[in-house]
This record gives C-alpha cells, sequence and structure tokens, in this order.
C-alpha cells in the first residue's frame, strides 16, 4: 500500500473517468465505425480488405475492430469498448511523460484532463483511427525519451519506438509526420553524457523496428492476395484527397470543424493558452531562483525549470498534429484528436501555472501574515503553500469531471434507467441527414424479412446498416462514392454491376438527402446518382419493386420469380 499512496490520484482518474464514460457503450456506430466494423466481420470470416471488401484507408483499424468483435462479439457495443480499452494506458502513458518533462503536478492534470475532453467526444468522433492510433502515439513517445536516458537498454526503448511508428503507419499515411516528434523527443532529452555510439545504436534500433513492421504489414497484405489492391487504394485515395483543394471547400470545412472544436475544446484551448504564456513568463525567474533551497522545496511548478527543448518537444507534437490535421484537407471533427495529447500537457502546466499565481497572491495576505506567526515553517514562501486551501485543486477536479457528464448522461439517461427504448435512444444521435434511429428501424424490418447468410446491397454510404443486420454486401463496394467519383477506376462499375447480376440479394437498399460532395465530388445525393449510373439503375428497376421508405432509405424489395 505504501508504494501505490503516491499514485492514488492517479488510480482515482483512471477509476472514475472509466466509470463515467460506460455509457458510450450504448453509443450506436456512425458511417466510420460502420465501415469499420464491416471489414474487421469480414477478415474474422476469412475475407480479405480491399480486394473482397474495399477501403481507401490502411489495415491497421481493421484488425483492431476484429480483435474487438474477437473478444466481444459482433455487436454495437464491441467497437466502443475499444475506447474504454484504450484510455487508461494513455492517461498512464501522459502520466508517465508529464512527470519526466515537467513535474507531477503536471502530469496529473494532463492525466485528468486527457479522458474529460476524450470521453466528451461525439458518438462520431469517438472509436475513429484518429483516436485509437493515439495510443501507439504516446507509447512512442515513452519509447523515444527512455531511449534517450544514459542505459545500456537504450537500443531497446529505441526498436520498440520504431515498431510503434510503424503501427502508426498502418493506421493513416499522414501519421507518418509523426516520426518528427518521435526524433525531436529523443533529441531534446538526451543526457549530457550520452556517446555518438548510443545514438547511432538507438537510431539503427529505431529503423530496424520501423522496417520490420512495415515489412510485417506488407508481407501479411501479400500472403492473402490483398497487395495490388492495396497498392490501387493507395493511389486513389490522392484523387480523393484533393477534393479538398479548393478553396472555398476547404474554408467552409475548417470554419464548421473550428467551431465544433472550440464548443468542445474551448476551455482546454484557453489552459494550454495559459500554460504557454505561463512557461515563458515564468522560466527566467525561476530559474534565477534555482540557486536557493527553500525556493526549490517550494516551487509548485517544477516544470518552469524543464529545459526549453523539452517544451518545445511539445509544442513541436501540437503542430505536427496539426499539420497531420491539415495535410488530409478535411478538417473532420475526428482528424483534430492526435492534437489533444499535446494539448493536454500544455493544459496542465496551465493550470498548475494558475494554481502557482494563486498561491503567490495568498502569501501576501492578511491572513498568511497571521499564520506565519504561528508556523513552524521558516520562510513567508513556505507558509504560502500550507495556507493554500488543499480543497481547491480537488474542486477544479470535480468541475472539470463534470464536463464529460453532462455530455454523456443527459441523452443516456433515460435509456439506461429504462424510461425509453433503444430506437427512441437512437434517435438522439444525429449528424446532417443521418439518424442513427433510422439506421435502427431499417435492420430491424430487414431482420424481420431475411435468414442468416443473405446479402444486402446500399447504394450510398450507410455500411453501419451492414454492421447491424449482419447481411453481408454482395460486393467489395460497402458505400457508393469509389463508383461515383472520376478519379476512380472506371471498371469498377461495371464489376459492380456483374457481381450483382449473379448475387441477387433479396433487397437493395438507396439513400437520399445523403450530401457528400466531400466524398463523392458531386452536389447530387446517392438517389440523384443512381440514375446517372446507367448500369445500376438498370439492374435495379429490372431485378426489383419499391417495398416501403424508412426516413431518407427507400427499401427495395426483389421481385418474385416469374413460372
Amino acid at each position: 500500500m505504501t508504494r501505490l499512496r503516491p499514485h492514488l490520484p492517479l488510480i482515482a482518474i483512471l477509476v472514475l473517468t472509466t466509470l463515467i464514460a460506460l455509457p458510450i457503450l450504448t453509443y450506436p456506430l456512425g458511417r466510420d465505425q460502420g465501415e469499420f466494423a464491416v471489414i474487421g466481420r469480414g477478415l474474422l470470416q476469412g475475407k480479405a480488405p480491399y480486394t473482397d471488401l474495399w477501403n481507401p484507408k490502411p489495415p491497421a483499424i481493421f484488425l483492431v475492430y476484429a480483435g474487438a468483435m474477437a473478444l466481444f462479439g459482433q455487436t454495437a457495443a464491441a467497437p466502443r469498448a475499444i475506447d474504454l480499452l484504450i484510455v487508461p494506458p494513455i492517461i498512464a502513458a501522459l502520466y508517465w511523460i508529464g512527470r519526466r518533462l515537467f513535474d507531477a503536478l503536471v502530469a496529473l492534470w494532463a492525466a485528468l484532463l486527457f479522458p474529460v475532453f476524450y470521453y466528451s467526444e461525439t458518438f462520431w468522433t469517438l472509436t475513429q483511427n484518429d483516436g485509437i492510433v493515439l495510443l501507439p502515439m504516446v507509447l512512442a513517445i515513452v519509447c523515444a525519451l527512455k531511449a534517450a536516458e544514459a542505459s545500456p537498454r537504450a537500443w531497446r526503448w529505441a526498436l520498440a519506438c520504431g515498431a510503434l511508428m510503424g503501427v502508426i503507419f498502418w493506421f493513416k499515411y499522414p501519421f507518418a509526420l509523426f516520426a518528427s516528434v518521435l526524433v525531436t523527443a529523443y533529441l531534446s532529452s538526451l543526457f549530457p553524457s550520452s556517446l555518438w555510439n548510443k545514438h547511432f545504436s538507438c537510431f539503427t534500433a529505431f529503423v530496424a523496428g520501423l522496417a520490420v513492421v512495415l515489412l510485417t504489414g506488407a508481407l501479411w497484405l501479400v500472403q492473402i492476395g490483398a497487395w495490388e489492391a492495396f497498392i490501387e487504394s493507395a493511389r486513389v485515395t490522392a484523387g480523393y484527397t484533393a477534393l479538398g483543394l479548393d478553396g472555398d471547400s476547404f474554408r467552409d470545412l475548417m470554419t464548421t470543424a473550428l467551431s465544433f472544436r472550440w464548443a468542445y475544446w474551448g476551455l482546454l484551448f484557453v489552459l494550454a493558452g495559459v500554460g504557454i504564456v505561463g512557461v515563458l513568463l515564468d522560466r527566467k525567474d525561476s530559474l534565477a531562483k534555482r540557486g536557493t533551497g527553500a525556493a526549490k522545496k517550494a516551487s509548485v511548478a517544477l516544470h518552469l525549470h524543464a529545459p526549453a527543448s523539452r517544451s518545445f518537444m511539445v509544442l513541436l507534437w501540437l503542430l505536427v498534429g496539426l499539420a497531420m490535421m491539415l495535410v488530409q484537407l478535411r478538417g473532420y471533427d475526428y482528424h483534430w484528436l492526435p492534437i489533444l495529447p499535446p494539448l493536454v500537457l500544455l493544459g496542465g502546466i496551465g493550470v498548475a501555472w494558475v494554481d502557482s499565481r494563486i498561491r503567490r497572491w495568498l502569501q501576501r495576505t492578511p491572513h498568511e501574515a497571521s499564520l506565519s506567526t504561528l508556523s513552524p515553517v521558516g520562510t513567508p514562501h513556505e507558509v504560502s503553500v500550507h495556507a493554500y486551501p488543499s480543497g481547491v485543486p480537488l474542486l477544479i477536479a470535480l468541475l472539470l469531471l463534470l464536463i464529460p457528464i453532462l455530455n454523456i448522461y443527459p441523452r443516456a439517461w433515460a435509456y439506461l434507467t429504462g424510461q425509453e427504448d433503444q430506437t427512441a435512444y437512437y434517435d438522439r444521435f444525429v449528424a446532417g441527414e443521418f439518424v442513427a434511429g433510422e439506421s435502427l428501424r431499417v435492420a430491424d424490418y430487414l431482420r424481420a424479412r431475411t435468414v442468416p447468410g443473405d446479402s444486402l446491397y446500399i447504394w450510398g454510404f450507410r455500411p453501419e446498416i451492414y454492421a447491424l443486420t449482419q447481411l453481408n454486401p454482395p460486393t467489395r463496394f460497402i458505400f457508393q462514392f469509389p463508383l461515383v467519383g472520376d478519379w476512380y477506376p472506371a471498371a469498377w462499375r461495371q464489376e459492380n454491376v456483374d457481381i450483382l447480376w449473379a448475387a441477387l440479394p433479396p433487397y437493395v437498399l438507396v439513400m437520399q438527402v445523403d450530401y457528400l460532395p466531400w466524398v463523392t465530388g458531386s452536389d447530387d445525393d446517392s438517389n440523384t446518382l443512381l440514375q446517372h449510373y446507367t448500369e445500376l439503375n438498370d439492374w435495379l428497376i429490372y431485378n426489383y419493386e419499391r417495398d416501403t421508405q424508412i426516413g431518407n432509405v427507400f427499401v427495395w424489395k426483389r421481385k418474385l420469380a416469374l413460372p
């Protein structure tokens, strides 16, 4: 128990934030979570990504989803459990980084700020590529800092750092930029006694670890016969990304994204800004006081004594995260998640800086002066530390914990207490024309009219319906945009229709008012785009008849076979 005592605040953060976040298990799947779930399920069924189930992203996210469904079953809750599994180790890693670069106070605040703001994200931004990758990112930072220490095992940490960098790349191509953060973390934390031979062995080990993971992923794709389709997927994705080069579209997307980020992270932005300003204002003064023992004992902001290079490393981490977001030319809500770890570290500095200002202010109050005559402590500055109300940090922590509580429970409480059913609960989750309750109604309708093993074709971008119904897509195109964009191979359109003529699933879904110009390159919805896809439209009209409409989903049923 004595060993655990210094870590009790961290343990309390881990337990409390996890308990608060448990209702996210009830969140419905959005579009992206739906596509990852479909491909993850396909992997468990022996299907290959890209050849059997096409997607523009690298395969790491599909493997993570497949692992979650293997552990917890093929339900909507299984992917949501990923967040609850990755956040505690991220918190622990950030705590370690905070202590290593700054001090225990900053580390604790950063450890609290991360789950507070991460768990406050929406069903749309949780369980995303850009959030899950935070785990290997922070662990890679830990390994880089450990490798910088004067240790005979430094090369092992560098090897692990390189391997984690390889994992990071397999989540998204722009994440390759994160390597610059790892190099800076290593260089900014070197001990003066470090020798060139150590640097060389660490660099070699880093490259070896990176190469092993990259080569392993490539060999796996070759082994399952998906390598060529993967390369083609990466190539055509460049055309999709280029859509964001349009100045007006990029400005509109970024304006929306910034307003959304401010709504959810406004307080964190302010705290991080205070942290940056606090470091700049107090560094000179703090360094001047380092020589006196009393000042060192009384300092509650040891991060101000840290080398400037360490603060620079965190700022670079933030800037590289912004670069990874901007290079994707979309500014989607979840594209901002890689900047959350450096933001909470800076935010932790901000809270600690405000804390130190309050202590200094209390040192000058008459209340403190009277206490100094009674205190056995020898200096007024030390008295101020003892006079500071210990309940204030706890109050701040409780106020911060209210943020995820207020973002989660007002929506989930009625469902958790049995006052509303799942469909009514899902109706509360809306994003544009997307309504999660609509997806559930469609899934219920189809489950009542199909049998296990049936297929389903969806014309639109609603792969979460595949996941909810457990029905398999008959072609590898689980959404429509690779069949409508001019930058995709024209042969894919005929390939899709040829397979559908052989498959003839019992039901076809066609979406309307799903205006997605940032992925389709067109201002038309899926129902309108279908009219321009003559081969598919003819196939649909010949084989199917309109059955019903559920929200914005047209349900087509296969015609009875002629005698």
